[in-house]
């Protein structure tokens, strides 16, 4: 039996013999091991890309033990990255993914000290020191107060310019002045979730229960390694529930990078059921794999959606919460993300799927998939958000543009 392995990163210096600083490089190692079927099961043959690989490396052990393991689960196949409540911990290993922006007082100064086992360093120490809402500004005097005193010799407080006519807007401490340091840099914690109607009943777990895909009839045969590379991707109920609870986070979450790259996504659905050829379908199997740089657009919308998804839950009068990597036991080779589940009384089934996109374009003429048929907008059916729509096989779904002011509500399918 042989068995294929790869993926390591080592720290590389850079090609400067001046220069003290460190990049990442992805070095991958192959290895490849013969275990004969036997009991007790004997290692006949082993080989790995490294240098140390003309013998039993530490990647050799790794897979090999990694190997004992599946087989003392009785797993026949390496099983796909379950959620965060059965993967392993990953406080111990080092993050890859980049610095990314947070909470001010969430963040922690540390020097680069390896092994550390104490998460020591600067942090903040911010709270609030006082119970209730702020009194009222006209009672601060803050000016009057340190009127006699020099510049060097004010408070920082006296800078603020705080007066009795300036608004008031909220923040993670309360009712604060407008501009002021709390207004933007303690901005006030918002949800995800927008409940516009109370007495509703639960939001269902995605996929839903006792919803079966039927199967298709394909003239196709896998060979031996195929079947085996589709029996990795299954999932059971309880395991896509869990994804999609660990993924809302979406191109946030790493989880949700690593259970996309190996499926059909929904954002490659036209693309799939446009491929004439063989040739044609192997590339885009490894754009598939080699996955899609963010964009600038891209990132425009995973910025703007918390607040489009809440003005579209006003403007429709619909209740919002996000929602994550979908996976069907039917069907483990396709995934979808849709941006939300929402609940609208006036539809039925109450509850269905939501779309946004913030194309940066001046109106909605100018948008490319959507178009205007009988005083209303459309989604273009030969556009690939149209068979996006289509690939997550819900009773509606609606996409939901936002044009800079002008906000307008595409088709329901």
């Amino acid at each position: 039996m042989f068995i294929g392995f790869a993926g390591r990163l080592k720290p590389q210096p850079a090609n400067s013999k001046k220069a003290s600083n460190y990049m990442l490089r992805h070095i991958y190692t192959t290895m490849k091991i013969t275990l004969r079927d036997s009991s007790p099961v004997v290692l006949t043959h082993n080989q790995c890309s490294c240098v140390a690989g003309t013998v039993l490396c530490n990647h050799t052990v790794a897979l090999l033990f990694q190997t004992a393991h599946y087989t003392e689960l009785n797993m026949p196949v390496v099983p796909p990255v379950h959620s965060c409540t059965e993967s392993e911990q990953q406080w111990h290993k080092p993050r890859t993914m980049g610095v990314k922006p947070g909470p001010i007082n969430s963040m922690v100064f540390t020097k680069p000290v390896p092994n550390r086992m104490v998460q020591t360093g600067v942090r903040s120490g911010f709270y609030r020191g006082m119970v209730g809402p702020l009194p009222d500004p006209c009672l601060f005097r803050v000016t009057e107060a340190y009127s006699a005193f020099s510049i060097e010799d004010r408070p920082l407080v006296t800078t603020m310019n705080m007066r009795p006519d300036k608004p008031l807007v909220e923040s993670a401490f309360g009712i604060v002045q407008e501009g002021s340091v709390l207004s933007y840099q303690m901005p006030a914690l918002t949800s995800r979730y927008t409940t516009l109607h109370t007495d509703t009943p639960p939001t269902p777990h995605l996929p839903i229960e006792g919803y079966v895909i039927l199967p298709c009839d394909l003239p196709l045969v896998c060979s031996e390694e195929e079947q085996l590379h589709m029996n990795s991707l299954s999932v059971d109920l309880e395991m896509s529930h869990k994804i999609e609870e660990a993924t809302r986070e979406q191109s946030s979450s790493s989880e949700w990078h690593l259970l996309r790259k190996p499926r059909v996504t929904a954002s490659r659905f036209r693309e799939i059921c446009h491929v004439r050829g063989e040739s044609s379908a192997n590339s885009l199997a490894e754009r598939i794999l080699k996955g899609t740089r963010q964009t600038a657009e891209m990132r425009r919308d995973a910025e703007m959606e918390p607040t489009v998804a809440a003005e579209y839950s006003r403007l429709a009068n619909v209740n919002y919460s996000p929602c994550g990597l979908v996976i069907h036991p039917s069907t483990p080779w396709l995934g979808a993300s849709p941006d939300g589940v929402v609940f609208d009384p006036t539809e039925y089934p109450q509850f269905g799927l939501v779309e946004f996109k913030c194309p940066n374009v001046p109106n909605y003429v100018d948008c490319k998939y959507v178009q205007m048929e009988c005083g209303s907008t459309k989604l273009k059916k030969s556009h690939a958000y149209y068979w996006q729509c289509g690939h997550k096989r819900t009773t509606w779904c609606k996409e939901y543009t936002q044009i800079q002011k002008c906000k307008e509500q595409s088709e329901k399918k």
